[in-house]
């Protein structure tokens, strides 16, 4: 059976802009405490992502209380306090139109001047306000698909040493980092406790062209691509449905995406991890 420990936690107040590193995090309803509450968009309302605008990399975040810091390089920052009401919608990655706050004229402001559009910064307000098909048991924020993302350092140490340009974790935006003693031991794993978080495993998470993308520098780099087609690509699911095999095939896999329960719980780092069930991985690992 694998074991590890809990090596680091991230979350990312602002979908698409920079981490922040805790030593410890709150299980939340909708994943880890603070995680991916607020989103930029743009002038219809839809999700502004690194995915089209790379600057949205260097802009720091700092959460203050339930309030909000921006910071960006020659742009100094904006503070936000955090809406209470719902006066707007907006639309999801996939899709999904969420009832938000919004943040007000001036980080708008400042947004547009740094991401080059007319763009709005909102958050939840209510949190049980998104409800997506693939997580039945929880709802989620403006994370992708899942309430939060969990990735072993020994498979990135796996992928690295394949790899032709240099890259870190930060790049796949993980929220759960843990330390094991085996790479991509993450693919078997369905049912799993870290500390006294009870996770389930959704998904192996298919990746886009975001962990390109330096995150401090905000430049675009072939890797991770290159490795992870060559060594983690999903050609066909056949144990998977027909909606969620569509998802992953013809995808790079990293990662699992998964629920977490025990609202209120703290994840320290340093928290054991205890693997309670396992089944048969989607990919086989990579050869020597």
């Amino acid at each position: 059976m694998t074991t590890g420990v809990l090596a680091a936690l991230h979350i990312h107040p602002v979908k698409s802009c920079r981490r922040i590193e805790l030593s410890e995090a709150t299980v939340s309803a909708c994943g880890l405490d603070g995680d991916r509450e607020w989103q930029i968009v743009d002038a219809d309302g839809g999700a502004v992502t690194q995915r089209q605008h790379r600057i949205l990399a260097t802009i720091s975040t700092e959460l203050i209380g339930r309030d909000l810091r921006l910071t960006a390089p020659g742009r100094g920052h904006v503070e936000i306090t955090r809406p209470t009401v719902e006066d707007r919608t907006a639309i999801a990655l996939l899709g999904d139109e969420v009832a938000v706050g919004d943040g007000g004229d001036e980080v708008a402001a400042w947004l547009s001047a740094v991401v080059g559009i007319p763009c709005r910064l909102v958050a939840l307000t209510n949190p049980d306000a998104r409800h997506i098909r693939l997580v039945r048991t929880q709802p989620v924020t403006f994370v992708d698909a899942a309430p939060v993302l969990v990735a072993n350092n020994a498979s990135l140490a796996d992928l690295q040493r394949r790899a032709r340009e240099p890259f870190g974790m930060e790049r796949f935006r993980p929220n759960i980092i843990l330390d094991t003693d085996q790479p991509w031991a993450e693919d078997t794993w369905r049912s799993f406790a870290v500390g006294a978080a009870q996770l389930e495993a959704l998904l192996p998470w298919p990746r886009c062209t975001m962990p390109q993308i330096d995150q401090d520098s905000a430049e675009r780099s072939k890797e991770p691509a290159l490795v992870l087609k060559a060594h983690r690509w999903c050609t066909s699911a056949p144990t998977l449905s027909r909606g969620l095999a569509a998802v992953v095939e013809g995808k790079s896999l990293f990662g699992m995406a998964c629920t977490i329960t025990t609202v209120g719980t703290v994840l320290r780092v340093g928290d054991v991890l205890t693997v309670h069930q396992v089944g048969d991985a989607l990919l086989a690992p990579p050869t020597a």
